[in-house]
């Protein structure tokens, strides 16, 4: 008799699947040629002119990704752009809350940001039940620190994941449907820090994937398949958002699964791919600051908040997993229950007004001044 729990999901509450809008020449044939910063001006220019953009609604970093994504075939990146606003407004992506108002809880670990404090994923209410088991067995994961070009770093335990527990517990619409709200925090919150410390725009981040304790039992297709299904939604919908992806403590049998992942990248994407077994630390040093980079892969980082540089329950550096409560974490299709949804644009809104009315304030006083 198999006594393996049966995962359920009530249809009426999982999330929806995200419309997806095809495109009919996404895959590039090869990685993006380099252009000088006049011929990347010129493109962007005559870019800007076919999508109509005559207010210059979006800024020229935007358009330049989409430009290198489609190795500069101006009208391919027109079709990536308009679908892209038009996956992003079907499916209501910008009004997509997160973390950093004070009301709306992190998602995944986040260390060494000023808009956000240090923090673990914990059993926040608001939070949807799936999220946790999303997170429950995933291997440890964090949002740690910045690149030595001011980009944000992401780091996974990939080694650590339950691969065939997170296929059998959680649904690939709950697992793309959390990527996207951490797509969104990434870009809305952490890059607008990163760039207002860089002095210029950041949109990419630099991702490491520590493979250490990898298996065979972690290469299981229906769990490569959300893998798939997450690589699918960035290529498509954020193009050329990252900077440099590291594989580290790769095992050999890891070659036999690149050959089947790498069939799903482009080769723009696949260009910035490093994989690495041991003698990896070097390649991570000339990227990272040292004092940026955990001490466990090289670098002298230990940060002091509970679970370290990037906590796991798994990796044994947290005690265990947070459990979601019925009552505070219902099963929702959200990331976030509507209560607290609401709660947050709320306070939104009165931050507008108050905003509002100090500078109103500051026009009667230059006035009595004058």
């Amino acid at each position: 008799m198999n006594s393996r729990p049966v995962p359920f999901f009530p249809p009426n509450l999982s999330p929806k699947p995200f419309l997806a809008f095809p495109l009919t020449s996404l895959s590039a044939t090869m990685p993006p040629p380099k252009k000088s910063p006049e011929e990347q001006k010129e493109l962007i220019g005559v870019f800007r002119a076919v999508i109509a953009d005559e207010d210059c609604k979006y800024d020229d970093a935007v358009l330049l990704r989409f430009l290198v994504a489609r190795s500069w075939d101006v009208m391919a990146a027109k079709q990536q752009f308009e679908t892209t606003i038009q996956w992003r407004t079907a499916n209501k992506v910008d009004e997509v809350p997160v973390a950093g108002d004070g009301i709306i809880p992190c998602i995944y670990p986040v260390r060494g940001f000023k808009s956000m404090p240090d923090s673990n994923f914990d059993a926040a209410p608001g939070i949807s039940d799936y999220v946790f088991r999303v997170c429950k067995y995933m291997g440890g994961s964090c949002l740690h620190k910045i690149d030595k070009e001011g980009c944000p770093v992401y780091i996974e335990r990939l080694g650590y994941h339950d691969a065939k527990k997170l296929a059998t517990f959680t649904t690939t619409d709950e697992v793309v449907n959390y990527h996207v709200a951490c797509n969104e925090f990434l870009h809305r919150v952490i890059m607008k820090e990163c760039s207002e410390r860089a002095g210029h725009i950041i949109n990419k981040e630099t991702v490491i994937f520590d493979c250490t304790n990898m298996g065979w039992h972690q290469f299981h297709m229906p769990a490569l398949q959300f893998l798939r299904a997450i690589a699918d939604v960035d290529q498509k919908y954020y193009p050329e958002t990252m900077n440099k992806l590291y594989l580290v403590n790769s095992p050999s049998a890891f070659v036999v699964v690149w050959k089947i992942v790498k069939g799903w990248l482009d080769p723009g994407v696949i260009e910035k791919i490093h994989i690495l077994g041991k003698d990896y630390k070097k390649v991570l040093l000339d990227q990272i600051p040292a004092e940026n980079l955990p001490s466990f892969l090289g670098g002298t980082c230990t940060c002091s908040h509970i679970g370290g540089c990037v906590p796991s329950h798994i990796a044994k550096t947290l005690p265990g997993p947070p459990e979601p409560t019925p009552e505070a974490n219902p099963l929702v299709p959200g990331v976030y229950t509507e209560e607290l949804v609401k709660r947050s644009r709320e306070a939104a809104k009165a931050r507008r007004a108050n905003a509002a009315m100090e500078q109103e304030i500051t026009k009667v006083e230059a006035k009595v001044g004058a």
